[in-house]
């Protein structure tokens, strides 16, 4: 199994995170490692979630402990 790293970035507002995470995972991929980020929304609240209509949201709302899409490269998970 490969070796898992994880780094931790944290910082005030507009001090360079994403600036230094999106040149870190740059970096990641010139040495041909592959990176991964999760972001913490810390605005108030949670993130705007899609329409009611899409057809994940109706699972969640429909009592699913879990709904997931994916599409295009990429994953929004609900629980």
């Amino acid at each position: 199994m490969d070796e898992v790293r994880v780094l931790q970035v944290a910082g005030f507002k507009n001090s360079g995170k994403t600036t230094l995470v999106r040149e870190l995972i740059a970096e990641a991929r010139l040495m041909g490692l592959r990176a991964a980020a999760v972001k913490h929304h810390g605005h108030g609240g949670p993130p705007e979630m899609p329409p009611p209509d899409t057809d994940s949201m109706q699972f969640f709302s429909g009592g699913a402990v879990a709904s997931a899409v994916s599409g295009g490269g990429v994953v929004q998970l609900h629980l």
